[in-house]
């Protein structure tokens, strides 16, 4: 896992800090909202990132009129800590406690293993939506398919089990992935799109793989969605 500090310089948003439950300081970035009622976005990223990497969706959110809170987990960042699954879900309920005391409308954005995070924290708090780029079954099933010699499924100490859990979210559910991703072949978002509840989407990104989504498209759709969510919202 990536554990290097991410860059200290945005202009668009300012480093903050959260606490979780087991005692841990966690840096993050946040976004104030512009306006009255306008949706905070947390955005949690991908096993090979932090929120330095990904701070160009955030910036475009920043500039579509949105607030957002990137999230850094433990060992990312140069936070401290180590990761693991039970640990994630601890920071995402700290940032998650963050953003409440500032937002009405909070809205959760999850990629790669940041959906398993993200699809975790909508089972337990109030969300107004839930978008899920790039999301797996569950970790174990990409590792399977990716070394299919290699027991996984039982040495796996982190599952991220997204298949398990989300016909249990009740809020909107946008997915969104790449149709050239061979990390998260697109079989995992249609699968998780047939088990989750209505209201949800789908939508395969031409030309994208499993890194390149939001600049290949997938900005477009999430900037329509978070449209549709501040509106009904007002």
């Amino acid at each position: 896992m990536r554990r290097r500090p991410f860059d200290t310089a945005d202009d668009l948003l300012s480093d903050v800090t959260v606490h979780t439950d087991d005692r841990l300081t966690l840096s993050g970035r946040y976004r104030a909202p512009p306006r009255e009622g306008a949706p905070i976005v947390i955005l949690f990223h991908g096993n090979g990132d932090d929120i330095g990497v990904r701070a160009h969706i955030a910036h475009d959110l920043v500039a579509a009129g949105y607030s957002v809170f990137q999230a850094e987990y433990r060992g990312y960042g140069g936070n401290p800590g180590t990761p693991h699954e039970a640990g994630l879900y601890l920071d995402a309920r700290a940032a998650h406690a963050f953003v409440g005391r500032h937002a009405r409308s909070i809205v959760l954005h999850g990629y790669s293993l940041g959906s398993g995070v993200a699809t975790q924290l909508a089972l337990e708090a109030r969300v107004d939506a839930l978008v899920l780029e790039s999301p797996f079954i569950s970790i174990v099933d990409v590792a399977a398919q990716r070394f299919p010699l290699f027991p996984v499924r039982s040495v796996a100490r982190d599952g991220y089990d997204n298949l398990s859990k989300i016909a249990a979210v009740s809020a909107p559910l946008p997915i969104y992935g790449g149709a050239n991703d061979r990390i998260v072949p697109p079989l995992h978002f249609a699968r998780l799109h047939d088990a989750a509840r209505q209201p949800k989407q789908l939508a395969l990104i031409q030309g994208a793989d499993h890194t390149g989504v939001w600049t290949s498209g997938g900005d477009v759709h999430v900037l329509l969605f978070l449209g549709e969510v501040e509106n009904r919202c007002r």
